[in-house]
């Protein structure tokens, strides 16, 4: 619980127990690892950074081992090298900064909602609610959160240390203790985070050097002067003695050194943009070292999106090139993930068949955040096994036959045959009607359509049988059919329906049966290639020796006769049609105009026949 408040001294509130635990994450050399954070390599060599918006570039950040060659903030680009000949000079980024920072305070909103952006590379979390504050076996808790905050740190490529005490001043104490021990080469076997305790935050604090406070150049100064070396040495002197000295600055050093004093934390707002951003120098020209920057995004951005409960719905990448032109691609992931193997993938897939016109300077990969899919099946339903993996193969196939060539056919509006679009695949929205059952009677004639249709030589009947298949009162038969009295007529009894749909259904007669699709002793039966040892004769020799007729463009010819092709042939036994179908009048140069029979030639064979207007083709084999 908090203890009441005790009073106010300058401006940080205090009180003399705490019963809190605050913890500070610091990540030294901040603006370093930002532009660093995607190139662990370059880390463990000499690297500075230079302020390109200033008139003379300086060195205004630079790593531990560039300033152990003696390299140091202020110095131009020339005398960094001078210095160090092998160091590696890189521009200040903004962005790169921005992003860094937006990474560690959503990966600290997985620990504790109470978040602060206390400085550069500097976070304050209030632990309440995580570990008890008590000694034992609540200190070696809080050192467990601790060390688990700095493995999500580096999965993020952001190295730091972990400081955790009763109250900010102390966590911020013992995390920056642990960093200048760290740096003196003492780090205590590569310890990470510092527990500092009620108990003994006043002697930690009395040994602490008094540089650690943060003083002005003129107090630490008079201080060296005086022999006070150590913040218990400075204390023992007096908040009045040393305010007579240094004036207001005494106040906020006393503040600093205090081991009770405490302050509300400034709440950081959760980011909502999760992206990753890098700039490659030099530009590269091979997928290679894109796939290794993009592997690092996908793994800091699967972190980031997990910790904070969400998960990508749909990944945006910009590549900038040396050209200064931007190439951006979206891709939308089929069930929002943070897997960052399956946003990998996803990447490298949408990589593969990616050309660009130029080098690629730079590379920035946006997630938009989403939502974990969740869907209720039904007792005999399920979901696919992996569905990143089908629609990453689908992708594939997109990428070698053209994306307009795979997907769900769907149908246009309109009756011209094989007139559709692909759509991408959507299991969820698939119709209800989809698998249900249809009467019997209802059924449509189960056909095999023929892609592309096969083309066909056909006799027609003479201008007296095509009117008559025209007139036939909408029945849709050509010709006359007999009836009960043997007449013909265009109007169909139940007794020449009958005798019409007979030979779909009598068993066939063994000159019509032979060797099951007719033979040469059936006159009614043409020889044709392909067809039971036809005869090799080609379609148009059968055109000139026979005198097939053939209509002029858009003349509609009468019911067929004869019908010759490479899937049947031979005389039609019965022809069931005119079905007649057009459109795009009203748009010139895109009409069409179609004319369908379905036959039945000898070996019960049927097919369906249409014409064009310019000659016939086979569309489909009727079952």
């Amino acid at each position: 619980m908090r203890a009441g408040w005790r009073g106010r001294r300058g401006s940080a509130w205090w009180r003399e127990e705490v019963t809190e635990m605050f913890a500070v994450v610091q990540v030294p050399d901040f603006v370093v690892h930002a532009v660093l954070r995607h190139e662990p390599g370059m880390a463990s060599g000499p690297f500075v950074l230079v302020d390109p918006g200033q008139g003379s570039p300086r060195v205004v950040a630079l790593n531990e081992v560039a300033r152990a060659h003696g390299v140091e903030e202020g110095q131009t680009a020339p005398q960094a090298m001078a210095r160090c000949p092998g160091v590696v000079v890189r521009h200040r980024s903004a962005a790169a900064e921005g992003v860094a920072r937006d990474a560690l305070v959503q990966s600290a909103h997985a620990f504790s909602p109470h978040v602060e952006w206390t400085g550069e590379g500097c976070m304050t979390l209030d632990m309440r609610g995580l570990a008890d504050p008590g000694p034992g076996a609540s200190v070696e808790a809080m050192a467990g959160w601790g060390r688990r905050m700095v493995e999500v740190k580096r999965g993020l490529g952001l190295d730091g240390v972990v400081g955790i005490g009763p109250t900010p001043g102390i966590a911020r104490h013992a995390a920056l203790a642990l960093e200048a021990a760290r740096a003196a080469g003492k780090g205590g076997g590569g310890e990470v985070v510092r527990v500092v305790t009620a108990c003994e935050a006043a002697a930690f604090v009395a040994g602490l050097p008094v540089s650690m406070l943060g003083p002005s150049a003129h107090a630490a100064r008079l201080m060296r002067q005086w022999g006070v070396g150590l913040v218990g040495e400075m204390l023992r002197l007096g908040q009045g003695e040393l305010a007579d000295r240094l004036g207001l600055e005494a106040f906020a050093l006393w503040a600093a050194a205090s081991h009770s004093a405490t302050r509300p934390l400034r709440h950081e707002r959760l980011p909502e943009t999760f992206a990753e951003e890098a700039t490659i120098d030099p530009p590269v020209e091979t997928l290679q070292p894109l796939l290794f920057l993009l592997r690092r995004f996908a793994d800091s951005l699967s972190l980031r999106l997990a910790g904070a409960g969400h998960a990508a719905g749909e990944l945006v990448m910009r590549l900038r090139l040396e050209s200064g032109d931007m190439v951006e691609q979206r891709l939308r992931i089929p069930q929002p993930t943070h897997r960052a193997e399956v946003l990998f993938r996803m990447l490298g897939t949408a990589m593969e068949g990616l050309r660009t016109a130029a080098p690629v300077s730079g590379v920035r990969l946006l997630a938009e955040p989403a939502r974990a899919h969740q869907h209720q099946f039904g007792l005999f339903e399920s979901a696919l096994r992996d569905p990143h993996q089908f629609h990453e193969t689908l992708a594939r196939l997109s990428a070698l036959v053209g994306a307009e060539r795979v997907g769900s056919p769907v149908r246009h509006g309109g009756h011209r045959p094989d007139q559709f679009r692909l759509v991408p695949p959507d299991f969820e929205g698939a119709s209800d009607a989809v698998g249900r059952r249809v009467p019997e009677m209802q059924r449509p004639v189960p056909v095999r359509r023929l892609r592309p249709s096969v083309m066909a030589e056909v006799t027609s009947a003479g201008g007296e049988e095509c009117r008559a298949g025209r007139g036939a009162g909408g029945t849709g038969f050509a010709g006359a059919i007999p009836d009960a009295k043997g007449g013909g007529g265009a109007v169909m009894s139940a007794t020449g329906i009958a005798a019409l749909l007979d030979p779909l259904f009598r068993p066939a007669r063994k000159d019509e049966a032979g060797s099951g699709t007719g033979s040469g002793t059936d006159p009614d039966v043409l020889p044709f290639p392909g067809v039971d040892g036809g005869g090799a004769l080609a379609l148009g020799e059968l055109g000139a020796a026979g005198g097939l007729a053939k209509a002029g463009p858009w003349a509609e010819p009468g019911r067929p006769e004869w019908v010759r092709c490479a899937v049947g042939g031979g005389r039609v036994r019965m022809a069931m049609g005119p079905v007649r179908s057009s459109g795009g009048w009203w748009d010139a140069g895109h009409g069409w105009e179609r004319v369908e029979w379905d036959v039945m030639l000898p070996g019960r064979h049927g097919l369906r026949l249409a014409w064009d207007g310019t000659g016939w083709s086979v569309d489909a084999v009727l079952d």
